[in-house]
């Protein structure tokens, strides 16, 4: 008779003899019944059962382990749909961040956050319950200012360094619940907070809403922090500084757009860009300079990311590092045309609407209320108006009225305060009479200077301007008779008020000065074909400001409750003739230090200009010459302390039309060779020209010779002092991430979220 060890394999025997006392007790029975018949048979059912309790042992512990994996797996599907509740949320808020210019404390209680309806496919098959998720948003802060200071770690991979910022942080909570026969039901808690930041527009020394090109000759020193929403383009053919932050929401190269963003071999200068410890960085790294190898920029591909770390510790920036896409607060994204599809015009102008006249409701070239609170139209404390009329004894056929008005608004003391509207979705207006300027200020605010020739040809009544190619009639508007109406007419009935207070200046009780004044030209109301219904202002009729040394800032802006500052904004071109808020002096002041060398308790104001098109004309500009050679046409001197925004006609690579760069973004008329134009300001290129419409292109010495440009950041804006009306640019940034428990969660959303927590439509 064998035994029981040596008749099983040698595996199972060692199982068999390592289970328990049990084990070795029924073994000593089965050599006992060896003799017995059966003893055989009778072991083999002993060793089964044995063998049974082992399996059984063995399953019971896989089917715990397996039972505990289900059940992380449960609660991690929990966890994740609460996260993405969190993630519905930020997409919602930021949706209505691009609409909505402000919001209530309680905006997210009153109009709650939604779950999309998607979310509910998408779950459909899991242990996900929609019907139980939760998402709710807490209270919107009032929010405080912060500098990003580019010195703190923390910050160094931050694309708004260096500016100031309005950060609200809002709450947003999300419940993930899923279940499970067996298991049950799991729930999971979690908030997370969206810091929305406004950034003004002037945080920016030059701010681009499309591709930023540079590729001046001379030497060039950019001060403050540059940003753009398309590609940057960068050259030069001497030297090119850029003291603080270079971000893109494109991408960067070293290049030349109207090549394609190929190298010109007569620019090959440094492009020289700081550090975060202030230390001098080139965009050349070594060998040909005709090279895309030789930079670093774009051109490296997936190198480009760390490269652009290492070399300038997170002071360049683009697509790659996640700088973001910055719209001024309620307008959607430009997109311009694609030159490769000639039937088609792609182009949308959003941002232009902010300079573009107020029209009724019910007209179809209306933004929408949220748009109509960012223009200055409708922002203005005083509107000058200029209409085309028809003209019988006009050899023209037409001829300009001009008037003034400003608005009824909701609160008489407060200038910022919404305008009343008519029954027929227009704004309640109030005229102004400007025949009374006149006579009380001895000379007209307004003027119209038409175009006229003599028998041989020289301009004797407006302007012959030789980029457009065309004359231009003219609209004057002399500054220093607002100013001297605005500064020295701080009460009613005063000598320097020409209304005799039908316009308030009257701090503390009725108010209509706000620091901003629209001038609209004509233009066509009638409905657009395009799909941003751009409205162009006549392209052969312009506004010229003159005698803009002191520009309106009264002293009451300084008071608390007022903003300083001076905004015009019209929906044409614009030319400049002379110093603008500025004295005019080389030796005070420089491109970034205002004149009397003062920030918040300077006399020079902190101003802005807007308009389709912005030219510089110094005051030897001469109309009668106007249409002769830049080299009869010398310039001088000229000083602007001023933030630009303005319109461009975008590069077409390896075609004719060019933007000329951001050192030809305000536009010349004259020869600047050797002179200076000291510009102290902030340059915004916004939108599209829609009625400047000659862009720069081969030749330009036939209309100008460059200037000595000697451009910087206004201090003012450096420090926060911002003209008033100036529109704000949004982003938003993901921090503090937690869970919660089932307590710390209803204690915070109580009182938000209705009964629905996320699934009830709103009323938006």
């Amino acid at each position: 008779m064998v035994t029981m060890q040596s008749a099983l394999p040698k595996h199972i025997t060692s199982q068999f003899l390592h289970v328990d006392n049990h084990s070795q007790t029924i073994a000593q029975y089965a050599r006992n019944q060896q003799t017995k018949n059966g003893s055989a048979l009778f072991v083999t059912i002993l060793f089964t059962a044995v063998l049974s309790l082992v399996i059984a042992s063995l399953l019971k512990s896989s089917m715990t382990e397996m039972r505990l994996n289900k059940s992380h797996f449960l609660h991690q599907q929990a966890s994740n749909s609460a996260e993405s509740m969190v993630e519905y949320g930020f997409a919602e808020l930021q949706k209505r961040g691009t609409r909505q210019t402000s919001f209530t404390a309680n905006e997210l209680r009153d109009e709650p956050l939604l779950i999309p309806s998607t979310a509910k496919e998408f779950y459909l098959g899991s242990n996900v319950v929609f019907e139980e998720l939760e998402l709710i948003g807490g209270k919107v802060p009032s929010g405080e200012w912060h500098y990003i200071d580019p010195n703190e770690p923390s910050n160094q991979e931050d694309p708004q360094k260096g500016k100031r910022v309005f950060e609200r942080n809002v709450k947003v909570y999300g419940k993930g619940v899923t279940q499970d026969p067996r298991l049950g039901k799991k729930e999971v808690y979690c908030s997370q907070v969206l810091s929305v930041r406004d950034a003004p527009l002037f945080t920016h020394a030059i701010f681009y809403n499309m591709d930023l090109e540079f590729h001046p000759g001379p030497s060039m020193e950019i001060q403050g922090p540059v940003h753009s929403n398309g590609d940057i383009y960068l050259q030069t053919a001497s030297q090119l500084r850029f003291h603080s932050t270079v971000m893109t929401h494109g991408d960067f190269f070293h290049g030349y757009k109207p090549t394609g963003g190929t190298h010109v071999s007569s620019h090959k200068g440094q492009v020289l860009i700081k550090d975060a410890d202030g230390d001098w960085k080139d965009v050349y790294t070594g060998g040909s300079r005709s090279s895309d190898s030789s930079y670093v920029d774009s051109h490296m591909g997936e190198d480009w990311n760390a490269a652009a770390k290492e070399r300038w510790g997170g002071n360049v920036g683009s697509s790659t590092h996640e700088v973001p896409q910055l719209n001024p607060v309620g307008i959607g994204n430009y997109i311009p045309d694609d030159p490769d599809t000639s039937r088609v015009n792609e182009k949308h102008n959003p941002a232009y609407a902010l300079i573009e006249p107020q029209v009724p409701d019910s007209n179809s070239n209306y933004k929408g209320d949220q748009i109509q609170k960012e223009q200055f139209s409708y922002k203005a404390g005083l509107v000058l108006k200029v209409d085309k009329v028809a003209s019988p004894t006009s050899p023209h056929g037409y001829d300009y009225e001009l008037s003034a008005y400003n608005y009824h608004r909701e609160s008489q003391l407060n200038p910022k305060s919404p305008p009343k509207k008519n029954n027929n979705g227009t704004l309640k207006t109030q005229d102004l009479p400007l025949d009374k300027i006149e006579k009380k200020m001895g000379r007209p605010l307004l003027t119209v200077n038409r175009y006229a020739e003599s028998g041989g040809g020289t301009p004797i009544g407006g302007l012959y301007d030789r980029r457009q190619t065309t004359g231009m009639d003219i609209i004057e508007l002399d500054m220093s008779i607002l100013a001297e109406m605005i500064n020295d007419g701080e009460k009613n009935g005063e000598n320097r008020d020409p209304w005799n207070g039908q316009f308030h200046l009257n701090p503390g009780k009725a108010m209509d000065w706000n620091g901003v004044v629209y001038v609209e030209l004509p233009y066509d109301a009638s409905s657009s074909s395009r799909s941003d219904s751009v409205m162009p202002a006549d392209r052969n009729v312009a506004l010229r400001i003159s005698n803009a040394d002191v520009v309106p800032n009264p002293d009451f802006g300084k008071s608390s409750g007022y903003d300083e500052g001076f905004t015009l904004a019209t929906n044409g071109q614009l030319y400049v003739q002379g110093h603008f808020n500025s004295d005019g002096n080389p030796s005070t002041g420089s491109s970034t230090k205002t004149d009397d060398g003062n920030t918040h308790t300077s006399k020079e104001a902190t101003a802005a200009l807007y308009a389709d098109s912005i030219t510089i004309l110094s005051n030897s500009f001469d109309d009668t010459r106007t249409k002769l050679s830049p080299g009869y046409r010398q310039a001088e001197y000229t000083e602007v302390s001023a933030a630009l925004v303005t319109g461009l006609l975008p590069t077409v690579p390896n075609g004719w039309q060019r933007s000329g760069g951001a050192h030809n973004l305000p536009r010349f008329l004259e020869g600047w060779i050797g002179v200076e134009f000291r510009y102290r300001g902030s340059l915004v290129a916004l939108y599209e020209s829609e009625a400047g419409t000659a862009p720069m292109r081969a030749g330009y010495w036939a209309w100008y010779y460059p200037p000595k440009r000697n451009w910087g950041y206004n201090q003012l804006f450096a420090e926060g002092i911002y003209p008033p009306g100036t529109p704000n640019t949004r982003d938003y940034r993901r921090t503090n991430f937690q869970y919660l428990t089932a307590n710390e969660y209803g204690t915070k959303v109580e009182g938000f979220g209705g009964g629905s927590r996320g699934h009830k439509q709103s009323k938006r």
